[in-house]
Formats: structure tokens, C-alpha cells, sequence
């Protein structure tokens, strides 16, 4: 636990009293973990037209300064450095390509159905309750709500990627307030949200028996989504459940409406992944270094290579075992009989996803100098920021601006 005197120093060095000053500067990933951490409940989670954010009760803060403790967000506030390095390909982790080996679990989740099917192997051997997981779901299907699935139908409920904002932290309150184990899965940011909330409250260390990262290149807007369902004729008040990913790999993005009634249906590759995924992403995932979840137990991609898509058809997943205890977990469901796995090298797993491995040429180093220099005024990022523009990077530079001038971000 940290001293009075050190929590002090580190509130002050954040330059700013309340999460408050994260949303102004328009670097919040939605996490949702201020919402754990505040003594007085004063921060509430709104759910955007285009992002998830935290507004505060001014009249309740007390500025103790705890909500900018567990933020992920909070070194922007000082400057580029987060603390940690982007791990390049030197550390040495146990790899490999995984899939659950029934074809009802593995079929319609994202990539092998291994987040899925090691919550529910976990939960049959006693080692856990339930899984905190995300859905699109409901009457308010375009808003993915993170939620404590304990059985197994709920926890299927959940299969499959969400490309739009997901606030997994928030979940955290009421598994602090419920007995239990439970499996976390998230993006590398919501687990280093985790990781901070986890330092000042023990108890949470307890409920978490393990931690997924999901490897991420950014979170869509909500609004992408929407756009995309409209653009195919669908009335998004008609929407009941929206499956990004599944029936077979890389997958279908469906939309279903009341009794479960198909109202789109599109090959992934076949416009989701341009119009959705990689479309209007957080401010925050322009400023990031952490793709490949650094501070999760396990971490999990899909596959992408031009062999693998020729060549597989149910889905397999790429996984990287960063702890004894994602090791332990891994090596139960396996020798259990519940997952079928194939070793491969550290490298085979970050080349996957080249574009997210960050190194010191990377163009992402360049578009956060952009985010100082616009947003803070810090000169000394002039340099840096003017390199990456003259070299053709201007996307970052580009998402910067329009966040810097737009009056209505989150919405």
C-alpha cells in the first residue's frame, strides 16, 4: 500500500483535482474504473452517442484525487511516458494457437473460442464463478454493457468481439460487493485499470483469479456501428443483439431483432472491419503503447496471416501467457480435454498484428507528441510532431485536431 505522502505526490504531479481533468483533455478509454474507486460515489458512467465517459458531482468530490490513481490515462497528463516500455520481442512467454474443442462454443465466438471457453472450463472445475464479459444486448443493444455472467448460458451470451465502447471496470463495483472468483476480460487498458484498483483495494485481488487482455488496435465509436446497421436499411430501434464476430472464422456481423429474427448478416471482412472496427476510435487509442496487454495474465489475438485465412475455417486463437497463473489455467484446460493447443514463438505472436508492435520509429510515438503539443502547448513535442507529419503520418495528427477543436467529443 502506498503512504499517505506518496498518494499526495503522485495526485499532484497529475496535474488535475478529479477524473475531470482526463475528460477535458479528452484522453478517457471509458474504463470505468473511477467509478470504483470514488469514497463518495460521485462519478457516474454515461453512456455516449459515441463514447463512455465519467461525469462528476462537483458538490460530493472531496478531490481526493484516488479516481486519477487507477486511470490509465493519467501519464498523458504529464507527458508521453506511461510508466512502462512496449515490450518488443525479447521477452520470453509461453505462445500458442488454442481453440476450445467443441464446435458449439468455438464456431460463434471471434477467433477459437478461447476467452469463452476457459471462463466455462474454470467454472466446472470449481476455480472460478463466473466471468466479468460484455454483450450486446437488449433494447438498448447498440450500448455493449459489461456484466458478472455466473452461469453457463450467460456466459455464452457473451461470445464474440465488441467493436464499440465497453466500460469492463465498471463491473468491478458489484463483484467487490459479490462473493466470488472471477475471470476478467478486457482490453490492455481496462486490465491496467484493473492492476491500479487492484493496489488500493485488496479485496479485489481476491475476487480476480485471472486476467485476459485483449490484443486491440482501438475501440470504435458507437456511432460506427450505427452507421453501419443503417447503411444496410435497419432500423437501429429495431435492434435486439448485435454479433460482430462469429459462425465460423474471421466471422459474420449480425444483427437479430425481436424473437431473435435475422436483420443483417455480412462477411466480417466484407465492410465491418473497415466501417466498424477500425473506424472513429478513442483519442486514447492514438496515445497508446500497451496492444498487447502488458499487465494481463493472459493475452489473446486472432491469427491474422494470409495462410490462416485460406486455410481456417472454425477459428483458432493466438494467446500469450504472461503469468504462473495464466500458465496454470492454460495448462488445466488443456490437459482437461477442453482446449486443443499448438505451441508457437513469441515472435509468430506479435507478427499477427505487426502494426501494433510499437518501436521507437513507430508513427504512434509521433501522433502523441501531436496530442502534447495541441492540447498542452508543450513545444518540445514540436519536433516530433512535425517529423511525423512530414513522413506521410498524419493520421493521429489528424484525430488529434478535430478532438482538440470538437465541442461535443463523447457525443
Amino acid at each position: 500500500m502506498k503512504s499517505l505522502t506518496d498518494k499526495q505526490g503522485e495526485r499532484q504531479r497529475n496535474e488535475g483535482g478529479s477524473i475531470e481533468a482526463i475528460v477535458k483533455k479528452r484522453i478517457c478509454c471509458g474504463c470505468g474504473a473511477c467509478t470504483v474507486i470514488c469514497p463518495t460515489s460521485c462519478i457516474e458512467l454515461v453512456y455516449g452517442e459515441r463514447y463512455n465517459y465519467p461525469r462528476v458531482d462537483t458538490e460530493q468530490c472531496i478531490g481526493c484525487g484516488e479516481c486519477l490513481e487507477v486511470c490509465p490515462s493519467a501519464f498523458l497528463l504529464r507527458g508521453t511516458n506511461p510508466g512502462f516500455s512496449d515490450e518488443p520481442a525479447k521477452a520470453s512467454y509461453d505462445c500458442c494457437l488454442i481453440h476450445s474443442k467443441g464446435d458449439e462454443i468455438r464456431l460463434d465466438s471471434s477467433s477459437g473460442g478461447f476467452v469463452t471457453g476457459m471462463i466455462l472450463h474454470l467454472m466446472d472445475k470449481g476455480l472460478a464463478d463466473g466471468g466479468i464479459v460484455a454483450r450486446s444486448l437488449g433494447e438498448q443493444a447498440l450500448v455493449a454493457q459489461s456484466f458478472i455472467a455466473t452461469g453457463r448460458q450467460s456466459v455464452l451470451s457473451a461470445r464474440g468481439s465488441m467493436y464499440a465502447p465497453v466500460s469492463s471496470c465498471a463491473a468491478l463495483t458489484e463483484a467487490l460487493e459479490r462473493p466470488g472468483r472471477y475471470v476478467f476480460v478486457g482490453t490492455p487498458c481496462m486490465v491496467e485499470a484493473l492492476t491500479k484498483l487492484q493496489d488500493l483495494l485488496p479485496d479485489l485481488r481476491q475476487r480476480i483469479v485471472l486476467s485476459i487482455g485483449l490484443v486491440c488496435s482501438g475501440m470504435a465509436s458507437r456511432l460506427s456501428t450505427k452507421a453501419y446497421i443503417e447503411e444496410a436499411g435497419v432500423n437501429p430501434a429495431d435492434v435486439r443483439r448485435i454479433c460482430y464476430r462469429g459462425d465460423g472464422w474471421p466471422g459474420r456481423f449480425r444483427v437479430f431483432g425481436d424473437k431473435d429474427v435475422l436483420l443483417m448478416d455480412r462477411p466480417y471482412l466484407d465492410g465491418a472491419l473497415i466501417r466498424v472496427v477500425s473506424r472513429d476510435h478513442y483519442l486514447r487509442c492514438r496515445n497508446c503503447l500497451d496492444h498487447f496487454g502488458k499487465f494481463s495474465d493472459i493475452a489473446v489475438s486472432d491469427p491474422w496471416t494470409e495462410e490462416m485465412l485460406k486455410t481456417e475455417h472454425k477459428g483458432r486463437s493466438a494467446i500469450m501467457v504472461r503469468t504462473e497463473r495464466g500458465r496454470e489455467a492454460v495448462g488445466s484446460a488443456v490437459a482437461g480435454g477442453d482446449m486443443i493447443a499448438d505451441s508457437i514463438t513469441v515472435e509468430d505472436m506479435l507478427g499477427y498484428n505487426k502494426h501494433l508492435v510499437i518501436d521507437s520509429e513507430h508513427a504512434r510515438h509521433g501522433w502523441m507528441a501531436a496530442y502534447q503539443l495541441l492540447f498542452f502547448g508543450r513545444l518540445r513535442y514540436f519536433g516530433s510532431a512535425l517529423g511525423s507529419l512530414l513522413r506521410g503520418q498524419r493520421i493521429g495528427l489528424r484525430t488529434t485536431l478535430k478532438a482538440r477543436l470538437s465541442r461535443r467529443y463523447y457525443y
